[in-house]
């Protein structure tokens, strides 16, 4: 019988990657999640260790480096490295062992000053990404495995439902409130083409961002778009699902991702039609035309343009791009099969540092 592992994870609270990700590993395991932010998921037999914010993040790397210590870890995991970076560098400098670091897009892209500092000692490390882009910007100075964040493709799956919109076609904007997702050009759009649109309706939800929700409510009371337009913050796992296999239309118009987004992953999981922004690995996922659609990055004039010509597809032809859409999650983005990849890179790590 194998060793369970003693394995740290370093992430934020809120995320469903995250999550997902500490799932897989928490039945076989002795897994620790110390987090940053807010908690919004919440599992049975693993230890929670929450990490001071504000001023006080100055003593987190002494937590998590005492609870190293005292624990001893064969594994640590830190996720979101703009978020932990200081931390876990911290851990590395004084422990003396590899960490493995799960850079976002978000944070990749956009570091804010000491994190772009910080990046200059992502050196030598053992990175795991599900973006492209970033395994040929790290692989040359660190051991890279591209690792996707994967689906639950025996739950995210087309099925027959009652509609909950019988008289309008469903718009499902999944992507968060936070402005890096752009959910304000979508309500551009809708204001733009308000008397073409009087057959849909528009479904948003996500991660709320207080100061970006409170804009985008205002946004729509301003230009009497409610009737069209519903605003929800995070939703349980059945509404969500619904909306996805209901969705005429499933869109991200965010500025920014790295490796496919997990809402978008999805949404063609469920054979849904999806729109995307064509920057950074979306065009390694969704081809354009033939298992979804792309659009320029935050230009209303395009996604217009992508918009109605999807509207004016043949029955057949949606059908052809919904079957492609799941079938390139089915051979490339399985959780299981992704999760077992990891299974194999923690042992070997394990056997490395005994």
């Amino acid at each position: 019988m194998k060793k369970k592992l003693k394995i740290f994870f370093l992430a934020p609270g809120n995320s469903v990657h995250s999550f997902r990700w500490i799932k897989k590993f928490s039945s076989n395991n002795k897994v620790y999640w110390h987090y940053t932010g807010k908690l919004n998921y919440k599992l049975n037999g693993i230890n929670l260790q929450k990490l001071p914010d504000g001023l006080l993040l100055l003593v987190s790397p002494f937590i998590f480096l005492l609870n190293i210590i005292l624990v001893k870890p064969d594994i640590i995991h830190v996720h979101s490295i703009s978020k932990n970076l200081f931390i876990s560098l911290f851990a590395v400098f004084f422990y003396k062992k590899k960490v493995i670091l799960n850079p976002w897009g978000s944070d990749f892209f956009f570091p804010n000053l000491l994190v772009k500092f910080l990046q200059l000692f992502i050196n030598k490390n053992i990175i795991f990404t599900d973006s492209f882009i970033i395994k040929n910007k790290l692989e040359k100075k660190n051991k890279v495995y591209k690792i996707n964040f994967g689906v639950n493709l025996s739950y995210f799956k087309q099925k027959k439902i009652k509609k909950l919109y019988k008289t309008k076609n469903l718009i499902f904007c999944p992507r968060g409130y936070n402005p890096i997702y752009n959910q304000m050009l979508i309500l551009k759009f809708i204001k733009i083409n308000k008397k073409k649109l009087k057959n849909f309706i528009f479904i948003f939800s996500g991660m709320i961002d207080d100061l970006e929700f409170n804009n985008i409510k205002v946004y729509t009371n301003k230009y009497k778009l409610t009737n069209m337009v519903e605003l929800y913050g995070s939703l349980n796992k059945d509404l969500y699902t619904r909306y996805l296999r209901e969705a005429f239309l499933v869109i991200s118009a965010s500025k920014s991702d790295a490796g496919l987004s997990s809402s978008i992953a999805e949404a063609m999981s469920c054979e849904s039609i999806v729109m995307c922004t064509n920057n950074r690995d979306n065009p390694y996922w969704i081809k354009h035309g033939s298992n979804g659609f792309l659009f320029k990055n935050n230009s209303i004039k395009d996604f217009s343009k992508q918009f109605f010509k999807i509207c004016n597809l043949s029955k057949m032809k949606k059908n052809l791009i919904k079957k492609s859409a799941r079938k390139i999650q089915l051979e490339n983005n399985d959780l299981n099969i992704e999760m077992e990849k990891v299974k194999k890179i923690y042992r070997s790590i394990y056997m490395r540092n005994i």
